[in-house]
């Protein structure tokens, strides 16, 4: 009778336990919301728009939840939807959607994918939560925003606004904005490694806590995976925050590339030995010099770590380093790669740019070695064509005995760069948006990208100019966007100077608006018994009366004209034209 007893007991209590938790089938059953409002009891509710996660919502082993219509959901206090094993969570709306608490004060849990291989997540805007944890899974997170989370004291749950445990994520085109702690964290000693590509980050520790944006440990125990932060914005704002940081216990293999990262109160900072095996290239490591301590932080790149007989496998390459306290501070004995012509590895050439590094306690400090190793940081330009000068930019053993030396001979000039940008504007001259810009001087130049972006922040190359190659004197180039058809308020435009190795600097990027132009023409309006619509490519046309009903369509090439529309009555009308790229364009049409 006890043994029954106990065994009552034990039923009762895993049923308290899974009364907080609505557990799907494991069947492999494909939900929607709606299916789990339906089948839930009250665990998912739908009222007034918008459905209700009251308590945890767990996809068990190869069931599916799928989002792919736009809806808002909200979160109470301590809930979030998760997955066991093989379970998916797939999100792929027309537009959003939210994630978001009931009580933004509250906040909720958020997001939990434990070994999750097929989950897949796009367009989802998730606000006011504790973490989106991976664990144990590689999921691709595309075109999302992560804003104002970590808005809970407790960090069990997940201690980032995506929090990496075992992972490997692609994480691109999505946007991370104000979250409390870093953007995307990772363990010291737990492997992870992710695909961060393109993404925007903006202002994020807004705790000011002393964490960077990406925060990340190792990578991989055995060199099998490689994280890539590539093509990323990173701007800082708390005054304690980095942009890119590996403190790991274990093993790094790293790719950080032409990312822009601004603002913060250090660019990059790596630390370790011979664990560290890293390339750092064509960035854009901007004004981090937000905390304005040289005695606390403001390297561009900043290196610590290593023994004697353990020191980094790091390479810095084709970066511009500009306006920070310091430019590259190394310590310990880190011994980084900064530019080495004597061996036949082409990778690590130099070829970085530092300008107008300074603070008040070291006046133009492009780099500093505080080690007693010597560093190689040769064929990199120091802002001068002088040598004597580039030396005054370095702090290294003339400057104290103790300190190791600096070989950074030869030197790149202003005539050896690759490319001295000098104009680049760009303006809309109808339906074309038309660049032109201008090289001082080229120096195995190979050719332009044009990039263009819908956002400022994610860019795909559109057109491609073939450089002069090498020219010490003035080249003007010009080149036309067609944008027609394009529903966007603005463009964003920059050019990717390509050297003939295969390496790349940006341009600053200019913004053009489309908000105010008009796509399609109609005329004439008012009209009688033909209208023409005018523009380019296909297009879709409707004439809807003021009752909602669609009384006349056509589909075909623009320009259309001699559209009949003598069968139609008097009176106000809505034309509405829909171009091939879903460029939708409408307008009271008058027929009398």
């Amino acid at each position: 009778m006890k043994k029954l007893l106990l065994l009552l007991s034990f039923i009762i209590s895993m049923n308290v336990v899974l009364a907080n938790q609505y557990l799907t089938l494991g069947t492999g059953v494909k939900y929607t919301l709606d299916d789990l409002v339906t089948n839930s009891s009250g665990r998912v509710t739908y009222s007034s728009g918008s459905y209700f996660i009251n308590d945890t919502v767990i996809i068990n082993t190869n069931d599916t939840v799928i989002m792919n219509t736009d809806a808002t959901v909200k979160f109470m206090l301590n809930t979030y939807i998760g997955t066991r094993l093989n379970g998916i969570l797939l999100i792929d709306p027309a537009t959003a959607v939210t994630f978001t608490a009931n009580n933004i004060t509250d906040g909720y849990l958020g997001v939990r994918l434990d070994s999750s291989y097929g989950s897949v997540i796009r367009k989802l805007v998730m606000e006011y939560a504790v973490s989106f944890r991976i664990n144990d899974c590689n999921p691709l997170l595309d075109s999302c925003t992560f804003r104002y989370n970590n808005n809970l004291a407790s960090t069990s749950f997940g201690n980032g606004a995506i929090a990496l445990f075992r992972a490997s994520p692609v994480i691109r085109n999505c946007s991370f904005i104000e979250n409390r702690r870093a953007a995307i964290q990772g363990g010291a000693n737990i492997s992870n490694a992710p695909k961060i590509l393109n993404n925007y980050f903006y202002w994020n520790n807004t705790s000011n806590a002393n964490v960077p944006t990406i925060n990340l440990g190792a990578t991989n125990a055995t060199g099998l995976d490689t994280a890539k932060i590539i093509g990323n914005t990173i701007i800082g704002g708390s005054t304690a925050s980095g942009g890119i940081g590996f403190l790991p216990v274990g093993n790094v293999y790293a790719v950080i590339n032409g990312n822009l990262i601004r603002r913060n109160r250090y660019g990059i900072t790596l630390n370790g030995g011979a664990n560290i095996n890293a390339v750092i290239s064509y960035n854009v490591i901007d004004t981090n010099n937000i905390q304005n301590d040289p005695n606390l932080g403001g390297s561009g790149i900043a290196f610590s770590g290593g023994s004697s007989t353990s020191q980094q496998n790091t390479i810095v390459t084709g970066n511009i380093i500009r306006a920070n306290l310091w430019g590259i501070t190394i310590q310990g004995r880190s011994r980084p790669n900064l530019g080495n012509l004597s061996n036949s590895d082409t990778t690590d050439d130099g070829k970085n740019r530092f300008i107008n590094n300074t603070n008040t306690t070291t006046d133009s400090i492009d780099l500093y070695n505080n080690t007693v190793d010597s560093i190689k940081a040769e064929n990199n330009y120091w802002d001068t064509d002088d040598p004597l000068v580039a030396e005054q930019r370095i702090f290294h053993l003339p400057d104290n005995a103790a300190l190791g030396p600096v070989d950074f001979d030869p030197i790149l000039t202003a005539a050896t760069l690759p490319v001295t940008l000098t104009v680049f504007d760009v303006s809309l001259q109808g339906e074309r948006a038309r660049l032109v810009w201008q090289t001082a001087t080229e120096e195995n130049a190979s050719h332009f990208n044009i990039q263009r972006s819908l956002d400022g922040r994610s860019f795909a190359t559109v057109a491609k100019v073939a450089a002069a190659g090498h020219s010490g004197s003035v080249v003007n180039y010009q080149a036309n966007d067609l944008v027609a058809g394009i529903n966007s308020p603005a463009l964003y435009y920059r050019l990717q100077a390509v050297d003939k190795d295969g390496s790349s600097t940006y341009s600053s990027i200019r913004k053009i608006r489309l908000d105010n132009r008009s796509r399609f023409a109609i005329s004439p309006n008012p009209a009688s018994s033909q209208v023409s619509v005018t523009g380019e490519g296909r297009a879709d046309i409707r004439i809807v009366n003021m009752a909602g009903q669609l009384v006349f369509r056509r589909t075909g090439l623009l320009p259309a004209t001699g559209i009949d529309i003598s069968m139609l009555k008097k009176g106000v009308y809505v034309i509405t034209i829909t171009g091939e790229q879903g460029t939708s364009q409408s307008e009271k049409l008058v027929i009398r």
